[in-house]
């Protein structure tokens, strides 16, 4: 009896734990992609160049899956080019990162929305659109850098409004995802962007800048989640 009740003990200790959920996959596997703005870069990789004041021309020299996508400066902004990304979850809160290289205020953002048709993915910020900041804050600008870093997903003015622009915001939103197939598009905005990775997870204090995604995701191509329409869905 002792042993029976002891186990049932452990198995509501370790329970939670192991109920978090965590995804990601490699932002250079898209399921489709359109227009000439965003390019597959092997690394290293020296030909993103900058035109933005004080951020010299760099290398990238790292990267997971040993490659990332993004523009270099110079092809110019928005041009309503995106990708796009098939994938399906359970339901849950999900808390989603970006890896991205956002090196100065001319080269810090994306547009992005969840579950729209291709028409409706424009460089664009409108009710179905969101913007996807990086260091905008004027206080953050000071870590703008070449290095890779963990964005939480936010949004200038939708439905995470107060919370957009806080990367390690003391109370984050979560995305609620409905079961199911789903699509996020990533569309272009600022050139000199880049991106590597995207990670979910149902976790909301786990922060991929302190501990490594991979050491805690099921190897996955494709992430599995979801919601729909973000801003007509809150």
């Amino acid at each position: 009896m002792r042993v029976i009740i002891l186990l049932a003990v452990l198995s509501l200790i370790v329970t939670p734990a192991f109920a978090q959920k965590y995804i990601s996959w490699e932002a250079e596997n898209f399921d489709d992609i359109n227009g000439d703005k965003f390019e597959i870069f092997d690394v290293p990789s020296d030909q993103i160049g900058t035109a933005a004041e004080g951020v010299d021309d760099y290398t990238v020299s790292e990267a997971s899956g040993g490659a990332f996508i993004g523009s270099a400066n110079g092809v110019g902004n928005d041009g309503d080019a995106w990708v796009k990304y098939n994938f399906s979850v359970e339901l849950d809160d999900w808390h989603f990162w970006g890896r991205v290289i956002a090196p100065s205020i001319s080269d810090n953002s994306c547009y992005w929305a969840f579950d729209i048709d291709d028409a409706e993915a424009l460089s664009t910020n409108n009710a179905t659109m969101n913007i996807w900041d990086f260091f905008e804050v004027e206080s953050l600008r000071v870590n703008y850098t070449t290095d890779w870093v963990w964005f939480r997903l936010n949004t200038r003015d939708g439905p995470f409004e107060g919370t957009e622009l806080v990367q390690h915001g003391d109370d984050p939103v979560p995305v609620n995802l409905s079961a199911g197939e789903h699509t996020l598009h990533i569309v272009h905005r600022e050139d000199g962007t880049l991106i590597d990775q995207i990670f979910a997870t149902t976790d909301i204090e786990f922060d991929p800048n302190e501990t490594n995604p991979q050491t805690a995701v099921e190897p996955q191509n494709k992430l599995t989640t979801t919601w729909g329409a973000l801003k007509s869905g809150f």
